[in-house]
């Protein structure tokens, strides 16, 4: 029997199913840019409430309204990119969901900043919590990356988000301290995390952007020595007399938008890099096989063949001619080779994924039984890996597999 016209059927039904996946990438890359639009509006959206709620000179109801009108544009953009399905379950819906119901308390929130019934402290958490929303979103995407490339891309920009709603974070925690001219004990700890936070994030960025991402990355990763400065006081508790809230916002806000600017060109090498792909499946389609490397050397091991008499069971491309098709041999083993590639690449990546969503997890946890915020369940994580001498991700695995036999319920 020839299976030789089977074999093209489903390796062209490979091809059609890569083709597919990458178009879904990049539909999904679309989407990502306005997710990254909305957490940016949101973050200077909390930035200006946090502001307002402290009673900051210069802060008027006027920048309050604008910054909101902002977001509710970005809003408006991202839901009109929401795709109406997904091939990939219902993961990626629920937390859809998750953050579209965290956005629709939005208006009682904003209701209660303008009114000044709500402490700082509580309203920076519901924005942190809405934007933690939306970041999930990011980390599904990256988790349904089949092309190495593609991965490395997402989660360069999920990890670069990431470090950047931190910084968003200590913009509003500093801008608070400032105006109360004084920090609490809890509050230097906070921001000696969030800053923690930063360096990590930023890392695992640099491990997977692209050189271009890289270098604007470096032109601006050490802060200014005036952040610096004013950082030290943050975190030492040091008198405060003479630093304006206004002041210390301005330098913040002039970093996050220079990171925004990082964010975009990212979003847009994964773009680009998504559609290198599409065209590069869709250059091999058909029968022409001489368009797929044909000619490129390989090797089979044959056991036991007594049609061999030299080489003991390796077979070259020449020996095969034959029986089967050259160049569909050299198109698999092309195939193979790469296929092999990606799967080591995506394994060290989906590690890091994996051991994110394990750390997510437990921080959902301790947030949950604890009545905590997600700076405090982080700091606990810490603590708990030092004290053990392990990393952060095993430690939050191991709290996650005892939630799991003890039935205790989980969020996220």
């Amino acid at each position: 029997m020839n299976t030789l016209g089977y074999a093209r059927r489903y390796l062209a039904a490979a091809r059609e199913s890569e083709l597919s996946a990458l178009q879904g990438l990049l539909s999904s890359g679309a989407l990502l840019e306005g997710i990254s639009a909305l957490i940016h509006a949101l973050q200077r959206e909390r930035g200006a409430s946090t502001l307002w709620l402290c009673a900051a000179a210069g802060q008027t109801t006027e920048t309050l309204a604008a910054r909101q009108q902002e977001a509710d544009r970005a809003l408006e953009a991202m839901i009109a990119r929401l795709p109406p399905r997904r091939a990939d379950g219902s993961r990626f819906y629920s937390r859809a969901a998750l953050a579209l119901h965290a956005l629709s308390g939005l208006a009682t929130l904003r209701d209660q900043v303008a009114r000044r019934q709500l402490p700082h402290a509580e309203a920076m958490q519901h924005y942190s919590e809405t934007i933690r929303h939306l970041l999930h979103l990011i980390v599904e995407a990256a988790d349904t990356a089949s092309d190495p490339q593609m991965s490395r891309a997402l989660l360069a920009l999920f990890s670069f988000m990431q470090g950047k709603e931190l910084a968003g974070q200590e913009r509003a925690l500093g801008a608070a301290g400032f105006a109360a001219g004084a920090f609490s004990h809890a509050a230097q700890r906070q921001l000696i995390t969030l800053l923690a936070g930063q360096d990590r994030s930023f890392a695992t960025f640099v491990q997977f952007a692209d050189d271009a991402s890289l270098q604007a990355w470096r032109a601006m990763a050490e802060a200014g020595q005036e952040t610096e400065k004013l950082r030290r006081i943050a975190c030492s508790g040091m008198t405060t007399r003479g630093v304006e809230a206004q002041h210390w916002f301005r330098l913040l806000s002039e970093r996050l938008d220079a990171m925004k600017q990082i964010e975009d060109r990212l979003a847009q090498q994964m773009l680009i890099t998504c559609r290198r792909c599409i065209d590069r499946v869709a250059q091999t389609e058909g029968d022409d096989w001489t368009a797929c490397g044909v000619g490129q050397g390989y090797s089979l091991y044959v056991a036991a063949a007594p049609w061999l008499e030299e080489g003991e069971g390796a077979l070259d491309a020449g020996g095969v001619a034959p029986h089967l098709s050259r160049s569909l041999l050299a198109m698999l083993e092309q195939q193979a080779q790469r296929l092999q590639a990606q799967s080591d690449e995506l394994a060290v990546m989906r590690d890091a994924l994996a051991q994110r969503k394990e750390i997510e997890r437990a921080k959902a946890l301790l947030m949950q039984h604890h009545q905590c915020d997600e700076q405090q369940a982080w700091h606990t994580l810490r603590k708990m890996a030092m004290n053990q001498n392990k990393r952060v991700w095993e430690v939050a695995r191991a709290l996650v597999a005892v939630s799991s036999a003890f039935a205790l319920p989980q969020k996220g």
